[in-house]
C-alpha cells in the first residue's frame, strides 16, 4: 500500500474514530519515555463537535512560546476570512480537501484543493485564508508559538484573486515525496517534509515500516511528536527488545517519545504510516541490552 492510500484510508475514519484494537496481555510503558493517546482521549474545545471549526491541542500552548501541535477539524462550505500568523505553520492535510488561497481577494471560487497527504506550509506575516467546500476537513498543524490569529483588513474595491502566491503558502503533495528508498522495498523508509533532522530547528517527516520492521532500543536526545497515520503501531519501552512487551498504537494515536528515554518500536502486521515532528537534532542513539 502506497503512503498516499494510507492517508486516504485515514481520512475516511478521521475525527470519530473507534478503535476496538485489544491487546492479549497488560503491558505498561515507561511514563518517563513514552506517553500517548487515542483519538477518543482528544480533549476537543468543542465536545459536540457541532461548531463550524473544532480544535483540540495535543502539545504545547499555541498561545505561549515554544513547539505547539493542535488538530483542526472545519465543518464543510466554511472559509476563513483573510490573515496570517507571526510564525510559520507547517499543516498536514489528513481529511479533505482543504481549500487555500492566499492575499487579502478572498474567492472560494479559486482556491486550490489540498488532499489528504499533502503538506501544507503558511509562512509567517502573509496573508491567506483556508476552508472547506462540500467535504468536512481534518488538518493536523505543527509551529512555533504564539500561533496568533491576525485578522487583515479587506479592502472596500478587491481586485480580481491573482492565485496563489508560493511566497505565502507552499505545498507537497504525496505524489511529490522524496523518500529515502524511492522503490518502497525497504523494512523501512522515510521522507523528509520539512527541515534537517540532523540539525537544530523544527523537522516533519513521514516515517514507515513494512510487517515485521522494528527498530531496536534506542533513544533521542530531544522530544519527538507522532501521529500514527496508517495502520498499528507497537512500541516498547526499555533496554531489553521484546516484542511481546509492547503496547500497539492504532490509527489516529498521538504518541510523545521523550529525550533520552530508551524506546524501540515497529509494525507486527501491515505497513505502518508515521508523521514525526520535533526539534533537532534527531539522532538516535543505540541502547540494547543484550
Amino acid at each position: 500500500m502506497t503512503a498516499a492510500s494510507g492517508l486516504l484510508r485515514l481520512s475516511l475514519v478521521v475525527p470519530m474514530l473507534v478503535c476496538a484494537l485489544t491487546d492479549a496481555k497488560s503491558v505498561e510503558l515507561d511514563p518517563k519515555s513514552v506517553i500517548f493517546r487515542k483519538q477518543e482521549d482528544f480533549k476537543w474545545r468543542d465536545p459536540t463537535h457541532k461548531q463550524p471549526v473544532n480544535q483540540t491541542t495535543l502539545h504545547g500552548t499555541p498561545n505561549g512560546t515554544g513547539l505547539y501541535i493542535n488538530i483542526n477539524a472545519g465543518q464543510p462550505d466554511r472559509f476563513a476570512d483573510p490573515h496570517y500568523h507571526p510564525n510559520d505553520r507547517f499543516i498536514m492535510v489528513i481529511k479533505g480537501p482543504w481549500w487555500v488561497g492566499s492575499g487579502t481577494t478572498r474567492d472560494a471560487s479559486q482556491a486550490l484543493p489540498m488532499p489528504p497527504g499533502t503538506l501544507v506550509t503558511h509562512f509567517g506575516k502573509q496573508v491567506h485564508w483556508d476552508g472547506a467546500k462540500d467535504d468536512p476537513t481534518y488538518i493536523y498543524i505543527i509551529g512555533e508559538a504564539p500561533a496568533t490569529n491576525i485578522p487583515v483588513k479587506v479592502p472596500a474595491t478587491s481586485a480580481p484573486y491573482a492565485g496563489l502566491d508560493s511566497r505565502t503558502v507552499a505545498y507537497v503533495r504525496p505524489d511529490q515525496y522524496k523518500w529515502r528508498d524511492p522503490s518502497h522495498k525497504s523494512p523501512t523508509n522515510q521522507v523528509i517534509l520539512h527541515g534537517d533532522p540532523s540539525k537544530p530547528g523544527l523537522y516533519v517527516a513521514l516515517q514507515k515500516f513494512t510487517t515485521g520492521a522494528f527498530s531496536r532500543p534506542h533513544f533521542h536526545p530531544n522530544d519527538r511528536f507522532i501521529m500514527v497515520l496508517q495502520g498499528t503501531w507497537w512500541v516498547g519501552t526499555g533496554p531489553k527488545f521484546d516484542t511481546n512487551n509492547t503496547v500497539p498504537m492504532p490509527t489516529g494515536t498521538f504518541v510523545t517519545h521523550f529525550g533520552k528515554g530508551i524506546h524501540y518500536d515497529g509494525s507486527k502486521d501491515g505497513d505502518v504510516l508515521l508523521l514525526i515532528s520535533g526539534m533537532g537534532p534527531s539522532t538516535s542513539t543505540p541502547a540494547e541490552q543484550k
